[in-house]
């Protein structure tokens, strides 16, 4: 499973999407999954300068196909106060899917993941879920229910 309760973040503060890029590389650090923060950073930048990760409904999956991690992994946050994300609907964001995923041995897998996570968020029941849970716990057993992503592609 690539959503893990270790990678779940509720009501957390940034100010832009550089504080969010660089709190996503630095917990693939510390998880293990990535060596330098800064060169994730600056994936996460390349791939976002190409078009906005923001979808509609509040929601954005930054993510990155790189050399700089060993193994995928999807980090959730959910914000305290909404941010500009330049997002297809032009609301601010408040609900983060960051993901990393290495660029050999995954060539089907990065698609893997976003189409599945593209499948839940434009379902009601699930977006509601999304912004209503308060205990990083049940989310993650819900999250864990709805999305189903093996790294084994």
């Amino acid at each position: 499973m690539l959503i893990t309760r270790d990678n779940i973040f509720l009501n957390k503060t940034f100010r832009d999407k550089r504080e969010i890029f660089c709190f996503l590389a630095t917990h693939a650090v510390a998880q293990g999954w990535a060596e330098d923060a800064n060169k994730i950073e600056a994936d996460l930048w390349a791939r976002e300068n190409q078009y906005s990760t923001g979808f509609e409904s509040q929601i954005a999956i930054p993510h990155a196909k790189t050399a700089n991690v060993s193994h995928a992994g999807v980090i959730f946050i959910r914000l305290q106060n909404p941010i500009d994300w330049e997002s297809l609907d032009d609301l601010p964001v408040q609900i983060i899917f960051g993901l990393l995923v290495p660029e050999s041995g995954a060539k089907l897998l990065h698609l893997q993941i976003i189409n599945s996570l593209a499948s839940q968020i434009v379902d009601d029941e699930f977006r509601a879920r999304l912004f209503a849970v308060n205990d990083e716990d049940e989310l993650f057993q819900y999250m864990k229910s709805r999305i189903a992503i093996e790294e084994e592609v």
